[in-house]
């Protein structure tokens, strides 16, 4: 079975390369230079890479169906693991799978396997606030609350794109909390105010959804309020 999967991987990638040459000749990324010392290596190398993307991403939506047609708990997921830990492997910046891949190992209860996938991922996109988040999350359950905050601090660094800003700062405050840092904490829970505060600003806003953000603000306020008693 390993090997058909194996035989089968390699056919696609080979056919996605012909097929990307066939489209336009030329291997997309690849400079010049490049071109005129290795043309047939570089040219394998760019249309490889580009086919090794396409794969990633047509197994990740076929994981991802797979997750809300069949599973929705990442407890029963198991069976799912091998997947993330492939796509990462064809494309390392594919930011969702090791996301999600953390959460599903993590559910299994191999915390420091989630975690060192976790890094994996950070170390193939240190820019990324949504695993800076996913990391700081670990460490919290894991009552590392210094290394907690620390990457909830990297997370603040970065726009995210699977998380809020909302949720990194919640955590940074939660984190805080549990190190005894109250001026640190209040702080936190200030800037998530403000954050709330900024999107009121949107004219795009529905009633429902100013009320809402108020709501939170208030919420937010009487917290840190509260934490500084």
């Amino acid at each position: 079975m390993k090997r058909a999967v194996l035989v089968l991987i390699v056919v696609t990638l080979l056919a996605a390369a012909m097929l990307q040459w066939g489209l336009d000749q030329t291997p997309a990324g690849t400079n010049e230079a490049e071109l005129e010392r290795f043309p047939s290596a570089s040219s394998l190398l760019d249309l490889l890479g580009g086919a090794r993307q396409y794969v990633a991403y047509v197994l990740y939506i076929k994981t991802d169906t797979l997750h809300h047609t069949y599973y929705g708990s990442a407890l029963e997921e198991g069976e799912l693991v091998p997947y993330f830990l492939l796509i990462a492997l064809l494309d390392p910046n594919y930011v969702s799978a090791y996301y999600v891949g953390v959460g599903t190992i993590d559910a299994q209860g191999k915390r420091e396997e989630a975690i060192e996938f976790n890094l994996e991922g950070i170390r193939a996109n240190p820019e990324s606030a949504d695993l800076y988040y996913s990391l700081g999350e670990l460490y919290l359950l894991e009552e590392r609350y210094e290394e907690a905050r620390d990457a909830f601090l990297q997370a603040k660094k970065y726009e995210p794109e699977i998380v809020t800003r909302n949720l990194i700062l919640t955590a940074l405050a939660a984190s805080y909390s549990k190190l005894g840092d109250v001026k640190a904490e209040i702080g936190t829970m200030m800037e998530k105010a403000q954050l709330s505060e900024m999107r009121l600003l949107d004219e795009g806003l529905a009633y429902e959804q100013q009320k809402l953000l108020v709501e939170r603000i208030n919420d937010t306020i009487n917290s840190a309020l509260e934490a500084g008693e």
